[in-house]
């Protein structure tokens, strides 16, 4: 089978089998390599060893495993779950090994960009924040929130208004001076089902659905070949009482932004850190809160954004 070979969250990732979640990723080598070695067999396969630690439980509602992540000091780290199978990292964010778990090379694949990937970024040396973004103008501006506050469909409304897609929910960030470079995500987003029938209700065509779940499809979406520096954090804040036009309300304190971060389960000094620089840096700069109703579309986010930020619709 022939390899992949692309470039994602600042990582240069080779890949011995394609992946479809990133074969049309066009951003340019940046010399943090990752070698991906993927093969059929259980996570047992792996030569994970029994005495490891673990960091991470994620759970589904009914109380079975969503994903762990454990830690073995000569190991590295194994960040797995019965459908999306296992991923072993090691401890420098080099390598990884994978076994596919019962959904299959498609749940694989999302783990694989929503937690496997970030995770290596991190080790290598990147911040990485649990946003989207978009590129306007030259500068890149990103969208945290939680889930379900409308991040990904803000960044394409957007795009459908002239900026060019960055990433979707995870933004891995270099530190460059004073300046933070947010790097290029995988060429797909996840939108939920309800936002993908508004889409095709307002006569917006979907991108090529690689694969569904119940809560959301990921569908492949053309992203910006470029990193780009950070210029505006925006973190969205829906309220059942919030106002029916979007109001922006500052956020100064860099602790806010932690909230933002991709996860603590990485807790080194260095990287403590770095996460706090970013933090200062951003907050710095221009990090906002908008806060809006539930009734508030992405449309009416998005003029308000470029209105903020003094963009050209």
């Amino acid at each position: 089978m022939r390899e992949t070979r692309a470039t994602v969250y600042g990582l240069d990732v080779r890949a011995d089998r394609p992946l479809s979640f990133l074969e049309t990723a066009t951003a340019k080598p940046t010399g943090r390599g990752i070698e991906v070695s993927i093969g059929a067999g259980d996570s047992g396969d792996l030569g994970w060893p029994e005495a490891a630690e673990l960091i991470s439980d994620q759970r589904l509602p009914d109380g079975g495993v969503s994903f762990q992540i454990e830690r073995n000091e000569e190991a590295g780290y194994r960040i797995w779950g019965p459908a999306y199978g296992a991923s072993v990292l090691s401890s420098d964010g080099h390598r990884l090994w994978g076994a596919l778990g019962s959904d299959g090379i498609g749940a694989w694949q999302r783990m694989l960009i929503a937690q496997v990937l970030p995770f290596a970024a991190v080790l290598q040396g990147l911040e990485v924040l649990h946003a989207s973004a978009v590129a306007i103008d030259g500068g890149a501006v990103a969208f945290g929130g939680h889930s379900g506050s409308g991040k990904t469909s803000l960044a394409l409304a957007l795009c459908r208004r002239g900026a060019d897609f960055l990433t979707d929910d995870v933004l891995a960030l270099e530190r460059a001076g004073d300046d933070l470079i947010g790097h290029t995500g995988a060429p797909v987003a996840g939108v939920d089902h309800a936002e993908a029938e508004r889409l095709r209700g307002a006569g917006v065509g979907a991108g090529e659905a690689l694969a569904a779940n119940a809560r959301e499809r990921v569908e492949r979406v053309a992203v910006s070949a470029e990193p780009a520096p950070l210029r505006a954090l925006f973190l969205i804040d829906r309220r059942l009482d919030g106002p029916a036009r979007p109001r922006f309300e500052p956020v100064t304190d860099p602790r806010e932004l932690l909230a933002a971060t991709f996860n603590f389960v990485l807790a080194m000094p260095r990287r403590l850190e770095g996460l706090l620089h970013a933090s200062a840096l951003i907050a710095r700069d221009h990090a906002e809160r908008i806060v809006a109703g539930p009734a508030t579309d992405a449309t009416e986010l998005a003029a308000a954004v470029e209105r903020r930020i003094g963009a050209s619709p």
